[in-house]
């Protein structure tokens, strides 16, 4: 598989994200979390198939564990992220102290000295703590704790990206991650990619088929996202009228836009990743496609596309 031009090094166009390997996930998940053998067995075939860079994080369970025991004497590109939960009065130091355990526990966990990416996982702190938090990650990074900090954005609603804005610029988070697919197109509307994209950072994008949602047939959606049947209708309609299977037409036109480096697209299976090794190299979609995509589905309703609000 083919690098892609720009972003960190080492990144590969398909980053596989590990979350199904340290505990169950998904809605559209049908196979469970995998053993550690078979974790071992499709991280293998991933490597072999050219990928080079791998999204965990401390929250996921065993994830990280599981990563550290594979890649041990390997060098992928390995992301991952920490959850912050600090008490309403620290300070710049207690928050450091936190953010050292963290990382330092991530590293043992991976069997690693520096993680190369390092993204603050709960964006919600940024607004009493940014600042604490920012400094401490440049410190991290001088320290060669961290290769590069980073920040993923949770939820893409207004609240969110009114808190992130200028720390999304800042030059401390050279990468960062977005939920982003054919039926949530936020990034798109209010300018964060192409802010993004002119600030040189490093973008990856996940949630390309909504945690599965894209692959549910009316009968299997549940009462609570009844609102997506119109939608998903909808995307089965371009697909048959375009001649276009609907996971290539989901790949492809977060694959082509301008400023995405890496698609984080998990896998419980072998068969899976070698769907989505096709899927990422696959063709790019007709432009009049692109434009119908981008024109019907800019105000999908926000309990569709945010997987928070489906709990």
């Amino acid at each position: 598989m083919q690098k892609r031009n720009g972003g960190s090094p080492g990144l590969s166009k398909l980053t596989l994200g590990t979350v199904q390997l340290g505990m169950p996930y998904g809605i559209h998940n049908r196979e469970g979390m995998p053993s550690e053998e078979s974790s071992f067995e499709l991280l293998k075939y991933a490597w072999e198939g050219g990928v080079s860079s791998y999204d965990t994080a401390s929250a996921y369970g065993l994830s990280e564990i599981i990563l550290g025991k594979f890649f041990n004497g390997k060098q992928p590109l390995i992301t991952s992220k920490i959850h912050l939960k600090p008490e309403p009065h620290a300070d710049g130091n207690q928050i450091e102290r936190t953010m050292r355990g963290l990382i330092e526990s991530s590293l043992e966990r991976l069997g690693m000295r520096s993680v190369p990416i390092l993204m603050l996982h709960n964006t919600d702190v940024m607004e009493h703590f940014g600042n604490h938090i920012t400094a401490s990650f440049r410190k991290m990074r001088h320290e060669g704790l961290i290769g590069q900090a980073g920040i993923s954005v949770g939820v893409n609603t207004e609240a969110e990206y009114r808190i992130l804005w200028d720390y999304l610029r800042d030059e401390t988070y050279e990468a960062v991650q977005l939920p982003m697919n054919v039926l949530d197109h936020r990034p798109l509307v209010n300018g964060c990619l192409d802010m993004l994209t002119g600030a040189g950072k490093t973008v990856f994008v996940r949630s390309v088929f909504l945690q599965g949602l894209l692959y549910m047939k009316d009968e299997e959606l549940p009462a609570k996202l009844e609102e997506a049947r119109l939608p998903l209708a909808a995307l089965r309609e371009l697909s048959e009228r375009y001649g276009v299977p609907l996971p290539q037409m989901a790949v492809s036109f977060i694959r082509d836009l301008p400023g995405v480096h890496s698609l984080v697209i998990g896998a419980e299976t072998k068969e899976q990743i070698k769907d989505n090794l096709v899927l990422i190299e696959g063709p790019a979609i007709p432009e009049r496609l692109r434009e119908e995509i981008a024109l019907r589905f800019r105000e999908v309703p926000e309990k569709v596309v945010t997987p928070l609000m489906w709990k």
